[in-house]
């Protein structure tokens, strides 16, 4: 199959060891619900596969199959053992993960590398004890740059907002859309470009880049964007514990090296790019930019600043210290962009 990697070998593998021991290779069948060409499969998953196929000597393969399920219902597949590994959006299955929401949060960071290594860090110093991924062995966990709010023509003031009919792919966008006076519909990335082209929605919260890979933007040629985004779209990829436990300690070691905040800054850097160039691309295709500052800029804040006083109740609820969660997140949002020589916005 086209999109396979590292096809299962039939049989058993030689080790090369001095007794000359067999181990059976292990396959891990990856649920793919996005186009096989998207960049989250191109530049992200089969280049990490074949740093494991490596890493093991052949040991472990990737097998990337056509979607097992919906977009929304993959990390609860891989959970019951329907797929092996799976990448996934925690906004899809709302109010489950709770405290990745946090990463979703407004005027964080425009730029995707600094967003994801700070939340990761944060996500390991305070929330990795949750266990809200229990019964999988998270991989990676990464955020593809910051939402802004992409519309059709004729919005250009925070109050031509009012009503809007706005697709929202999680709790913590639908709440933004609810204090901003729109109309949320809720709907996966897949079923975006058939809302919008039909008229069915009036725009959404998106990245620029999936504006310009799902061919959206004639739909959406107007973005209204602030300082670190609306909002953003926390992302994940787990293994089920079944199929972790069937590797050996060894390459578990060798795949956890490859993982963690190496796979976040990798995924993440592919993330940066790809928004950079979709939004030159878009600009030069026409799209306009309103950019909101001073008063108007202000009044947005005030009016989502409701969106993290919930937060951090709903994260203290789930037994963790979310003001100081939030404050070392800040911290690592500036000292991320400083050691990557980078703007956090």
């Amino acid at each position: 199959m086209k999109h396979t990697l590292f096809a299962a070998v039939s049989g058993l593998a030689l080790l090369g060891t001095a007794t000359g021991a067999l181990a059976q290779e292990v396959v891990l069948r990856f649920s793919n619900w996005l186009p096989p060409t998207h960049p989250i499969i191109t530049q992200m998953i089969e280049p990490w596969a074949a740093e494991v196929e490596a890493a093991t000597e052949g040991r472990v393969a990737l097998q990337i199959l056509p979607a097992l399920g919906a977009p929304g219902a993959h990390f609860d597949m891989v959970r019951n053992g329907v797929a092996d590994i799976a990448f996934g959006v925690h906004g899809y299955t709302p109010e489950r993960f709770k405290l990745t929401e946090m990463v979703e949060l407004p005027f964080t960071s425009e730029n995707a590398q600094v967003n994801s290594i700070a939340n990761w860090r944060t996500y390991q110093q305070f929330f990795m004890d949750a266990n809200e991924h229990e019964g999988t062995h998270l991989l990676g966990l990464w955020v593809p740059g910051s939402y802004q709010l992409f519309t059709r023509a004729g919005v250009e003031t925070v109050e031509d907002l009012d009503g809007l009919r706005i697709r929202v792919p999680g709790s913590t966008v639908e709440r933004i859309a609810t204090e901003l006076g729109m109309v949320s519909i809720s709907s996966p990335l897949t079923e975006a470009y058939d809302q919008i082209s039909r008229g069915i929605i009036d725009g959404m919260f998106q990245t620029y880049s999936t504006v310009r890979d799902f061919n959206m933007a004639e739909h959406m040629p107007v973005v209204m964007a602030v300082p670190g985004g609306f909002a953003a779209s926390s992302q994940f990829l787990v293994i089920s514990d079944a199929a972790w436990d069937r590797i050996s300690p060894e390459d578990q070691a060798a795949i956890d090296a490859l993982s963690g905040e190496t796979m976040v800054r990798q995924f993440a850097e592919v993330w940066q790019a790809q928004n950079a160039a979709a939004v030159d691309e878009l600009v030069e295709g026409g799209l306009t930019q309103i950019e909101l500052s001073g008063e108007d800029l202000e009044m947005m804040q005030e009016r989502l600043a409701p969106i993290w006083d919930q937060w951090i109740a709903d994260a203290n609820e789930r037994g963790v210290d979310a003001e100081a969660a939030i404050a070392f997140y800040q911290e690592q949002l500036d000292a991320v962009a400083e050691e990557l020589g980078v703007e956090r916005n």
